[in-house]
């Protein structure tokens, strides 16, 4: 599961792209990436080497292909990415070739892009170790046993806001009156009221509980009321009652993937705080020359 940077840009080439692992010459060069035996070059900029990854890479942050997939050569948007590429190399070896790199500036926003795109990459490697197809499935599987839903009642209802007049329609329906009609020329509900007051399946939480409560613990077939809500007065009638269904798997399985993934990113950031010491000063005051690191980006 990438997690999506706003680094797409300039700044991407410093972690992107590489030099020819051969450059002996003194040159502006981009950090060397130690790639993968059978990466193929895909360009050369300068002297330097454009590889297939590179594309992936670059095709993935903008959206066009999922992560772990390769964007064909054939694919009409494959140039594009590639030319993308190769301006931004362009553009980085000449900032490069005039020291724009030795400036403060340039050192800071390449040492929090780098900095980003490690805590990405932290990111990422820990959600794939804790939500997989085995982990979502659990809980897929734990949350269909907590969540017993219940019965579902298909019930239609006719509301109006004076109980005198709601005894006289129930009165009247149990007399032979039709109920859709009814509902459709009186029911104050105009939601409802033009498919003769079907309210349609629904459990005992998915609508108003002074409602719900009466309709329950009726039978099919059973007519009941006036119910008093916060809408005015209810005669109901039960229509068909059923096991309510379980969403499936497939269905559930994004909102677990976010959920989990959610999750997964707050317990790896208490983990990481727990073992570290952060202190936030009261006074922040500007950093001096002695505490600025002249050299940030040096891995060695």
């Amino acid at each position: 599961m990438a997690i999506k940077t706003p680094i797409y840009s300039l700044l991407t080439a410093f972690m992107l792209i590489s030099c020819a692992p051969s450059e002996t010459a003194e040159r502006p060069a981009l950090e060397s990436v130690a790639r993968a035996g059978g990466d193929t070059v895909v360009a050369t900029v300068s002297g330097t080497q454009v590889f297939a990854t590179d594309v992936d890479l670059a095709a993935q942050e903008q959206g066009l292909i999922e992560e772990g997939l390769s964007l064909p050569k054939t694919d009409p948007r494959y140039r594009d990415v590639l030319e993308e590429l190769i301006d931004q190399r362009l553009l980085a070896l000449d900032a490069e070739a005039t020291g724009l790199n030795t400036e403060r500036d340039a050192k800071i926003r390449l040492a929090a892009a780098r900095e980003r795109i490690l805590s990405n990459i932290r990111v990422e490697r820990y959600i794939a170790e804790v939500v997989n197809e085995t982990s979502i499935r659990r809980m897929y599987e734990e949350q269909s046993k907590l969540v017993a839903r219940g019965d579902e009642v298909r019930a239609r209802h006719i509301l109006v806001a004076d109980e005198v007049f709601a005894r006289t329609l129930l009165k009247k329906i149990q007399e032979g009156g039709d109920f859709a009609a009814l509902a459709k020329d009186i029911s104050i509900d105009t939601g409802s009221a033009e498919g003769g007051g079907d309210l349609g399946y629904f459990t005992q939480d998915m609508l108003n509980g002074r409602f719900t409560e009466p309709v329950f613990a009726a039978s099919k077939g059973d007519l009941i009321g006036p119910v008093k809500s916060e809408f005015g007065w209810h005669i109901a009638e039960i229509l068909d009652r059923r096991a309510a269904k379980q969403p499936n798997f497939e269905t559930l399985r994004p909102k677990i993937v976010n959920f989990m993934t959610f999750d997964a990113i707050q317990d790896l950031l208490v983990q990481l705080r727990d073992g570290a010491e952060v202190v936030v000063s009261d006074n922040i005051a500007p950093a001096t020359p002695e505490d600025e690191q002249t050299e940030p980006l040096n891995d060695e």
